[in-house]
């Protein structure tokens, strides 16, 4: 019983890790993490330290060996959104160890995450070439709002990737390789090009007083090598919380948002594809 009622308390904090890690701090985080009695304490200081970057890589290999597993979850995930694949074989070596499935889960998801992040981008292999239908290329994606700046950038791609990866039949190409595109062209497999912006992304505040954030993501489709445009479509995402919850993580509810709209834009891809190559 007692292990089922710590369980459920992981999932809990699987399921707030994004709102928790958002509170801005200073330089104590490594201390909070590794000598506070706290565990609640403990994971904010693993979140923030995921957050950031890098140089909290040490700290959180150490910290996936800590006595309470919902802080070994937490570990696990800032280790994954810092996406440094050096992590690797510290994540798999405490997966060997661990004994409760949750974490376990949550460690295997951050090894996805690396081991994607290390894998080669390059073109399709020849399998993938000859099973598909259509060939989705990535071009440029922008933010073009005052947003965030560039930082934005990263994670429209992904969930344009993401999203363009369950249009059936397609395989996408994630940047410019002509010499995938002309070895398509050579099996006659249709080539779209997609070019993505980001044209709005708004703050407002909601009837209950929390804060809803609004993004509208644009693509423009070509057909290559013509370079012949066949569409242009648009996304619209929202995202919400409540106040308390919002003062603390607007840079999430925006990701939320963008994420949305990405995927709504792509979806029009998908469900017009084969309309689209002709």
């Amino acid at each position: 019983m007692q292990q089922r009622k710590t369980v459920l308390r992981i999932l809990r904090a699987s399921a707030f890790l994004a709102t928790l890690a958002l509170a801005s701090h200073g330089g104590a985080a490594d201390k909070d993490l590794s000598e506070s009695t706290d565990f609640r304490v403990r994971v904010q200081a693993a979140l923030r330290l995921g957050r950031a970057g890098a140089s909290g890589r040490p700290d959180l290999e150490t910290g996936l060996r800590d006595s309470h597993p919902a802080v070994r979850v937490a570990c696990a995930v800032a280790l994954g959104n810092i996406g440094d694949p050096s992590s690797l074989s510290a994540i798999e070596r405490a997966q060997k160890g661990e004994s409760f499935a949750s974490v376990k889960t949550a460690m295997q998801e951050a090894i996805d995450k690396l081991k994607a992040k290390s894998a080669p981008s390059g073109a399709p292999d020849g399998a993938a070439m000859d099973r598909a239908k259509y060939i989705v290329q990535l071009g440029k994606i922008t933010n073009s709002t005052n947003v965030r700046a560039n930082d934005l950038d990263a994670v429209m791609r992904q969930a344009a990737k993401s999203k363009a990866s369950s249009i059936k039949g397609a395989v996408v190409l994630d940047g410019n390789d002509e010499g995938a595109v002309r070895r398509a062209n050579e099996k006659r497999i249709p080539v779209l090009l997609l070019d993505g912006s980001l044209t709005r992304l708004t703050q407002s505040t909601a009837r209950d007083g929390g804060v809803v954030v609004s993004a509208q993501f644009s693509l423009a489709i070509r057909k290559v090598p013509q370079q012949t445009l066949k569409a242009t479509v648009s996304g619209n995402a929202s995202a919400s919380d409540d106040a308390r919850t919002a003062e603390r993580g607007i840079a999430e509810l925006q990701n939320r948002a963008v994420n949305g709209a990405v995927e709504s834009a792509i979806n029009s891809v998908g469900a017009e594809i084969a309309a689209l190559v002709k």
